[in-house]
């Protein structure tokens, strides 16, 4: 770090506190760009190896290389927090970064959904990368890859309120069966023994269970080092759900709080600080495409917004806080789909043109795009329609037993299940409970549908 960024860091760490922001302690590292696409390919500095994470950094790198992006800074949620800055970034654009980082750092020590999550998950990321290093060593890359592709089919499928870490049902009653020797006793560890345990039908699970990956973990005939990438896997995806939930608050604020740091550095001349409003206009504008608004440029409205009407109604005595003061309230208390709803303005979205929007086809197959309405309540849930349930299909278990397990599709609303991807996941199913695997969901014409993968593959 050069002495301009070091200098510009202890004013940075003085605004922070007259501010009364609280993050947690920051570890700045300027980095070469291959080092930042690493990091953000993987979304941790060191995590298991996976084919996946190579094509999100070649996606990454072309993204950068034909100028659809700009990569300013990588941030991790981690006590103590590490920051990530780029070494061909300017030392005003680098400055504006440690700011802004300051305002992510806050909000993952102070929002509500992080404070439900691994705050070391650095470290038990790189621990976890080192046991799967072990079982490729010993299982050989091709098993361990397969169990990993099982894992990331499945991994939005969680219940992020149940939390990470449960317990197991009360039951279900097992009972031993008699077996000839099978494939079973290979995945059971049975060696020569002649019965395996099975799942009592009756009541089980005693509720849907939406939690793929912790109820396979803990009831399926797995492995120990296959339950082991299963929970590896599960607990990385509780830890990236409130980032994916906050998307538009966290970088929203995150913009707030450089514009009005940037704003209060004594030593920032003139020239540096037209030079940050270049950076920032970029950052925060609205984008070209109308239908995929800029989250930086929609949280920096509304919180605005907010600040400007809570300092009105403080200075007016109808508020007891004022605008800043608000907005921490906010930062710790809501997520996405609650603060586009409670504070996005019938006037701003006026002012910001927004709409809600369906895409239809015409009578030759083109997609098209229509505008429904104007109204504030549709606005605000086509922008956090998608953020229900991790973007994903909402999928539970209704009933499972050694012959099979009963599924069903409960996001209807959302959209129908995509075929090629369910028979894959399917494909795994069977694969990992050695049954036949059934779904029941409803198609877009409210038809219900039956959807089965057994001994002779995938059918509805």
């Amino acid at each position: 770090m050069n002495k301009f960024l070091a200098e510009k860091l202890v004013e940075i760490e003085q605004i922070t506190k007259e501010m009364g922001l609280d993050p947690y302690p920051i570890n700045y590292e300027v980095v070469p760009q291959e080092v930042m696409l690493e990091v953000i390919s993987y979304g941790l500095p060191t995590r298991a190896r996976h084919w996946s994470y190579g094509q999100a950094y070649d996606y990454q790198k072309m993204q950068g290389e034909m100028g659809f992006s700009k990569i300013y800074e990588v941030v991790l949620n981690n006590n103590p927090s590490y920051a990530f800055l780029l070494d061909t970034n300017s030392d005003v654009a680098n400055t504006m970064v440690c700011a802004h980082v300051v305002g992510h750092v806050h909000f993952f020590k102070h929002n509500y959904m992080f404070k439900k999550t691994d705050n070391k998950m650095v470290y038990h990321a790189a621990e976890g990368a080192q046991r799967i290093e072990e079982y490729i060593e010993k299982y050989g890359i091709n098993a361990v890859e397969k169990v990993m592709d099982m894992g990331f089919a499945m991994d939005k499928a969680i219940d992020w309120h149940k939390g990470v870490s449960r317990k197991r049902y009360g039951g279900p009653k097992k009972v031993l069966k008699e077996t000839s020797f099978d494939e079973y006793d290979d995945v059971l560890g049975d060696g020569d023994l002649s019965h395996r345990e099975i799942l009592h039908s009756a009541g089980f699970p005693p509720h849907p269970e939406y939690d793929l990956l912790w109820f396979l973990t803990e009831y399926a005939p797995l492995e120990s080092w296959q339950r082991d990438i299963f929970t590896i896997i599960r607990e990385e995806s509780y830890y990236f759900y409130p980032q994916y939930m906050t998307k538009i608050m966290n970088e929203g604020f995150a913009s707030f709080i450089h514009a009005e740091m940037m704003l209060n550095i004594p030593s920032l001349s003139s020239k540096d600080y037209i030079d940050f409003c270049k950076i920032h206009e970029r950052v925060v504008q609205p984008g070209a495409n109308k239908l995929n608004i800029n989250p930086y440029f929609l949280g920096f409205s509304i919180l605005g917004d907010v600040k400007k009407r809570w300092d009105e109604k403080f200075e007016n005595d109808e508020s007891e806080i004022n605008g800043m003061e608000k907005i921490y309230e906010i930062i710790d208390t809501e997520n996405d789909i609650s603060f586009v709803r409670n504070y996005l303005t019938k006037e701003l979205a006026e002012d910001l043109q927004l709409f809600a929007y369906r895409k239809l086809k015409n009578r030759n197959g083109d997609e098209i795009i229509k505008i429904t309405s104007l109204d504030l309540e549709e606005i605000a849930e086509s922008i956090v329609g998608d953020l229900y349930n991790y973007r994903a299909p909402s999928i539970c278990v209704t009933k499972a037993s050694q012959t099979g397990l009963e599924l069903e599709h409960h996001s209807i609303d959302i959209g129908t299940l995509d075929e090629k991807h369910l028979e894959k996941v399917m494909e795994y199913l069977y694969e990992i409970w050695s049954s036949p695997i059934n779904l029941k969901t409803i198609d877009e014409n409210g038809e219900e549908i039956h959807y089965t993968y057994d001994e002779l593959g995938f059918s509805g």
